[in-house]
């Protein structure tokens, strides 16, 4: 079944390659993005009555309202909302006594309150769709639980935010049917992973997209990694 997809950080990496199977299966995808590159020129050129390109800022409420009030012109309903968009600033990768507290607004404001401005003015989309899916790209960073880094606070503080922020969300649009995810779509190269990751962001998206196929219970697990194991807060 056909589904009209909104994805945040379409521009590269994660974002990018799900976007290209998302189009490759024929869905609709509406990508907000910061700006047009070369790889989505092409997929435009490409998929031009599938793909939607709207600028906004997920750290920027004007813009991300902007982007979404273009968005209602040209849909009535979102079946899922992927909101991918994230930073993870060098300055952070460093010990305490050498930490830089500059960049940890900015990890926080994209990373944590990002995904909530853009639900902010999608939700009444979502709850019209068939899909009834928020997904936010999480991390294993976030989990409390198995916490086991020695730096990197501001990324991995955010994203245990954006865990909460899944929670409070699923709690907000259970009545809507609407189902909220966390997901860890593992360590892939890119320029917040490092060459050194062991697979790529296609090779994620592929576990990404094929995940986002399963049916989930409302008020069952949230918090997944990409093979499907549910993870620990």
């Amino acid at each position: 079944m056909k589904q009209k997809i909104l994805l945040t950080g379409a521009n590269r990496g994660l974002g990018l390659s799900l976007t290209k199977i998302y189009l490759s299966q024929g869905h609709e995808v509406f990508a907000i993005i910061r700006r047009v590159n070369e790889a989505l020129h092409s997929l435009k050129n490409e998929y031009a009555d599938q793909l939607k390109l709207h600028i906004g800022d997920v750290a920027d409420e004007p813009s991300i309202e902007k982007a979404i009030r273009a968005i209602e012109k040209e849909t009535d309903y979102i079946d899922m909302l992927i909101n991918n968009a994230a930073v993870l600033f060098p300055a952070d990768n460093v010990p305490i006594e050498q930490v830089d507290f500059s960049v940890y607004g900015a990890t926080y404001d994209v990373n944590a309150v990002g995904p909530l401005r853009v639900v902010k003015y999608v939700l009444p989309l979502v709850r019209k769709g068939g899909g009834k899916r928020i997904v936010n790209i999480s991390s294993e960073a976030g989990s409390i639980t198995d916490s086991w880094r020695k730096s990197e606070y501001a990324y991995c503080m955010s994203k245990s935010a954006l865990n909460m922020a899944s929670s409070i969300l699923q709690n907000y649009v259970l009545e809507d049917k609407i189902k909220v995810l966390a997901v860890h779509p593992g360590w892939f190269s890119s320029d917040m992973g490092t060459s050194a990751a062991p697979i790529t962001p296609a090779e994620s998206a592929v576990k990404v997209a094929r995940l986002l196929e399963k049916s989930f219970t409302l008020q069952g697990p949230m918090y997944y990694d990409l093979e499907g194991k549910q993870m620990h807060w």
